[in-house]
């Protein structure tokens, strides 16, 4: 029963964020299409992450989502797999899989590459960020559990504030300073987010903080 659960969770999740995915494509006709799926793949992952780590908080406020806690490791999982395709687009699509590429600004042709330290900064960030994302996926499984021992295979998964800084500097970069002028309308929703995940886990942190309080008090 366990393994037909987790196949439909999934798939649901698989399916809806693949839509979701193409519908912002659709939003970016101005774009050449190596990039309007790029940086969709990029935006649907980022907020699927925001989820995954909204939802714990929120549960502390909401009883009948701690139900729907169960969805956040696929959501995690859809969530890394996006990252990737993000990832391989670029490769494939634009450095040609020439990984040095990924420091230099690209120039017109017969132009020399030019090293810039804020652009290659932003990606070794978000490299770090994929290969950490991989790690926190590939053990996000029962088997991980029972082979690292469930208290370092729950320390490892709770260092997602170390994967979230990663994220949020490599996006922070490529939507307000590596082209400062660009009409990327995902900047707004991007600050919303991060108010978003802010705030409620302020709110969750003082929550649990109280409730243990009054447990001591008893």
């Amino acid at each position: 029963m366990g393994s037909i659960r987790l196949i439909k969770q999934h798939a649901t999740v698989g399916i809806t964020s693949l839509v979701v995915c193409f519908m912002l494509v659709q939003t970016r006709n101005d774009l050449a299409t190596l990039h309007s799926w790029n940086r969709s793949f990029a935006d649907v992952s980022l907020i699927m992450f925001a989820i995954v780590l909204i939802m714990g908080p929120l549960s502390h406020f909401y009883k009948p989502l701690r139900k729907q806690v169960v969805w956040r490791r696929p959501i995690g999982i859809w969530s890394a797999i996006h990252a990737g395709l993000h990832t391989i687009i670029i490769l494939d699509g634009w450095v040609e899989w020439n990984l040095y590429r990924l420091f230099f600004i690209f120039t017109p042709p017969d132009q020399p590459w030019i090293l810039h330290p804020g652009f290659a900064l932003a990606n070794t960030i978000g490299i770090l960020a994929l290969g950490y994302y991989l790690v926190l996926t590939a053990t996000s499984n029962d088997w991980s559990i029972k082979l690292l021992g469930k208290k370092s295979w729950k320390y490892l998964q709770q260092k997602t504030t170390v994967l979230y800084t990663l994220v949020i500097l490599h996006t922070l970069y490529f939507l307000f300073f590596h082209e400062p002028g660009n009409a990327n309308w995902f900047k707004g929703p991007f600050v919303i987010i991060l108010v978003i995940i802010f705030v409620i886990r302020i709110f969750a942190f003082l929550k649990i903080a109280k409730e243990k309080k009054l447990e001591k008090g008893r």
